[in-house]
């Protein structure tokens, strides 16, 4: 329907009996197009459009339309009267649907409206809406596509879709969203399951659940205890790590044994006082810790079982593996690893472990110690003396070093504090200096106090 080129005249009208009203825009629009009609009169006096067709005058009341296009625009657009209209042409919305909306919600400014419009949460309300009744989702309350559009926007979300694909998960926030997307986390139940179990990675998580371990710290407790060797038997591990713990030469009885170790197997208690279902228990009767403390491989290289006396006597400690840390030994050092590193040290410890006794040594050092040395000329006599160890890559000599001493319970010398170890592992905060030689290197030799214990 073409009425964009019309000409409008003013115009009054005396003779009511020669004018047909016209009820509806369409057929008004319909006849100017078929009849190719330029000119519409614009009566004053009746407040309404006309057009001349044959002897009669056929007019459409205005209803407060300027022209016939706004007039048929309304129309077609769902608006039903001016007022709305016009409204919502300044406001640059064209439908009545659009402009119930903006007006329902409260909208104030065309900007607002085009950016909902834009981001697509005209049309995601109602699917966002039927997802939370499908679903029986209470919060967040949002009535109407404009307070879903805040809401996501204070949540920092860029877009109906954006927002909805992350609901669909949980999240609400988009921030919260990457942070546990980046953790390993897709639905934001697991996410805060998690985190109230004091998990903060998915994988751990996951392998907790699947475990039917309820906490971070018993999962940890657990891997700490299998590390190495994921079929032990638990309270035999456990034991073995007493017994590392014990000063060299001291004799222990049988009962005091089984006190240590049943104080130890009450910390992996749980709050309902029982222990996990996972924690396996083969030591029961007397028989059955001295069999272990009698046969079994590590303990018997720990000490000697007195079956008769009934008492257990730690052995000197140079019947044990040692690792040394090559660069802090190198260095002579405290930890702070200011003084130049010298082989002649490594060289020096390990003929004085040596000379107490030690048979098993191996010295571990990250490859660039090769280069930091000033005596590089001594490489040879030193792995005549020992074996030298370089970490694998991608791996510091300090947490390799820690943890051989988790799986192996060797001792180490070295005078590192680990301190930015023991924060993260609770494992090592608790035992690692129960394996620590700490030393001095002087013209005189090397001290270590806790040989001479």
């Amino acid at each position: 329907m073409k009425t964009q080129n019309l000409n409008y005249v003013d115009a009054t009208f005396e003779n009511i009996n020669q004018k047909i009203e016209i009820q509806n825009i369409i057929d008004f629009c319909q006849m100017i197009e078929r009849h190719h009609i330029k000119e519409v009169f614009v009566i004053k006096n009746l407040n309404c459009f006309a057009i001349a067709y044959q002897n009669f005058l056929l007019t459409l009341a205005k209803n407060g339309y300027d022209d016939l296009n706004d007039y048929r625009n309304a129309q077609l657009n769902g608006f039903s009267n001016a007022d709305d209209f016009y409204e919502a042409k300044m406001l640059n919305i064209t439908t009545f649907q659009n402009f119930e909306i903006m007006k329902a919600c409260g909208i104030e400014d065309q900007e607002t409206f085009v950016a909902i419009q834009k981001q697509n949460y005209l049309e995601g309300f109602k699917m966002w809406t039927q997802y939370k009744l499908d679903h029986n989702i209470e919060q967040p309350i949002c009535r109407n596509p404009y307070e879903l559009y805040t809401f996501a926007k204070e949540n920092h979300f860029e877009n109906f879709e954006q927002f909805f694909s992350a609901f669909q998960n949980g999240f609400t926030n988009l921030l919260e969203k990457n942070v546990a997307n980046e953790k390993g986390f897709q639905t934001a139940d697991d996410y805060h399951n998690a985190q109230k179990a004091g998990f903060t990675r998915y994988k751990e998580y996951k392998e907790a659940i699947d475990q039917g371990i309820d906490s971070f710290d018993e999962y940890e407790k657990k891997k700490d205890l299998e590390f190495g060797e994921e079929q032990s038997i638990h309270d035999q591990k456990l034991l073995l790590l007493i017994l590392n713990k014990i000063d060299q030469g001291k004799k222990v009885s049988l009962n005091k044994i089984k006190q240590l170790l049943e104080e130890e197997i009450k910390t992996f208690h749980k709050s309902d006082g029982n222990l996990p279902h996972w924690f396996t228990i083969s030591l029961k009767e007397d028989q059955d810790f001295a069999t272990f403390l009698l046969k079994n491989e590590k303990a018997v290289k720990l000490g000697d079982y007195d079956a008769d006396g009934e008492f257990y006597e730690i052995k000197a400690l140079n019947e044990r593996s040692v690792l040394i840390d090559g660069s802090n030994v190198a260095h002579n050092s405290n930890g702070n690893n200011k003084s130049n590193a010298k082989l002649s040290n490594l060289i020096t410890m390990v003929k004085f472990l040596k000379k107490k006794g030690f048979i098993d040594i191996v010295i571990v050092a990250d490859a660039s110690l090769r280069h930091k040395v000033i005596d590089k000329e001594n490489f040879e006599k030193l792995e005549q003396e020992a074996t030298y160890f370089v970490a694998p890559a991608e791996t510091t000599a300090d947490t390799f070093l820690l943890s051989m001493v988790k799986s192996k319970h060797s001792l180490l010398v070295s005078n590192d504090t680990f301190r930015e170890y023991k924060i993260i592992d609770p494992w090592l905060a608790a035992n690692i200096d129960y394996f620590k030689l700490t030393f001095l290197i002087t013209d005189d030799g090397v001290v270590m106090p806790e040989l001479e214990k």
